[in-house]
């Protein structure tokens, strides 16, 4: 995790970069000026419950502003999970536990069957939704929103072209 410094200067760098003042990003996150000036001059530690509105403002991650990865943040709610299966399974008589095991081994094996029959195209497998939906988040060469005629064309295209029907 980042430490106070870190986070701040961060903000005063983005804060820079997107041409914000300061009475602007106190608007925004709702802090008075005077708060977000003792923050900014290193006086006052930044309030950590506030990272999400800030980053909001910013458009930055959260976790990019901390300095938490993804990685850390998935691992955490894994470990969390582990936790709580290895509470429940200790608890539980040797017979239970071996069922458990049982059951956890069957259901591995069902989906390792089910993977298997999936046929990827290209390097990824994409549902219809999926594909529409990865198009839909671009935007025109002008930044404007892409028409329905224009999502349909790339949709078209990108599928003909991963289903390798565009080297005929």
């Amino acid at each position: 995790m980042r430490t106070n410094e870190e986070i701040v200067k961060i903000l005063i760098s983005e804060k820079e970069k997107q041409g914000l003042s300061l009475s602007e990003i106190a608007r925004r996150v709702d802090m008075a000026k005077s708060a977000l000036s003792r923050y900014f001059n290193f006086s006052r530690e930044f309030p950590l419950n506030k990272a999400d509105d800030f980053a909001k403002v910013l458009n930055i991650s959260t976790e990019y502003l901390l300095g938490i990865s993804k990685e850390d943040v998935d691992n955490s709610v894994i470990s969390k999970k582990n936790l709580k299966i290895d509470k429940i399974f200790d608890k539980l008589d040797t017979p239970r536990q071996e069922k458990v095991v049982d059951f956890a081994e069957n259901q591995l094996k069902e989906q390792t069957e089910q993977n298997n029959k999936v046929i990827p195209i290209g390097k990824n497998t994409y549902t219809d939704e999926e594909l529409m939906d990865i198009i839909s988040r671009g935007v025109a060469s002008d930044g404007t929103e892409q028409t329905e005629a224009e999502k349909e064309f790339f949709f078209n295209l990108i599928k003909n072209h991963l289903e390798g029907k565009d080297e005929e």
